[in-house]
């Protein structure tokens, strides 16, 4: 009796061990390695109550066999692209910090039903980070990539949009294919507005061919 009771006790507590050490690992997703860095080096974090003060250069992890890291020239600066006209869609309106970080306000949000998780009872603004302290996470918290082992809940499955949305379904929502819908989409709308801008949209325009 004592020794099946000792049996169950270890099948469960490895159990419970395999559960810990598959949800840690699924959260350094984008971690260990980091798959970004500031332009002075710095990994930049899971999740933060701070916005980052320098450009950083996203894909360092990429295991795309073709295209690297972005290049130094197309850092990413999060400042410029939250606070310059120049850097938002319609070159008026500041973007919102929820147009990126959209699991970062509550649910339901109007005309956007495929989105389903929140992480905050108030929208995200720059004044609600500076009193809430709550961190924002990062997109590959969610966001896996393709070679990661997922999780029930991440990378999300995919998004079949409304159809007054008149985009295509998303597919599975990988960090490749996230980043690529959010920033194109931006780009693309930036550049019908104002054909000057040099809104990269090319592999080759961000990215360091391998």
């Amino acid at each position: 009796m004592k020794l099946r009771i000792l049996t169950i006790l270890a099948v469960v507590v490895s159990g419970v061990g395999m559960t810990v050490v598959y949800q840690a690992a699924a959260s350094l997703d984008g971690t260990k390695p980091p798959h970004a860095v500031d332009t002075a080096g710095k990994a930049i974090p899971e999740s933060s109550a701070t916005q980052p003060d320098k450009p950083f250069i996203l894909s360092k992890d990429s295991a795309d066999p073709k295209w690297g890291e972005m290049k130094p020239e197309m850092a990413f600066d999060h400042s410029k692209h939250n606070t310059d006209a120049k850097h938002t869609i319609d070159g008026k309106t500041p973007t919102a910090c929820v147009y990126c970080h959209h699991t970062e306000q509550p649910m339901p949000v109007a005309g956007q039903p495929y989105l389903k998780k929140s992480e905050r009872t108030e929208v995200l603004t720059t004044d609600q980070l500076d009193k809430s302290k709550q961190p924002v996470n990062s997109c590959r918290k969610c966001h896996f990539q393709e070679a990661s082992e997922e999780t029930a809940e991440f990378p999300p499955k995919g998004v079949t949009y409304p159809k007054e949305v008149g985009k295509s379904p998303s597919g599975k929502l990988t960090n490749d294919n996230a980043y690529h819908t959010k920033c194109i989409d931006c780009h693309n709308a930036a550049m019908k507005r104002d054909p000057t801008l040099k809104a990269p949209q090319a592999c080759a325009d961000c990215h360091v061919k391998k």
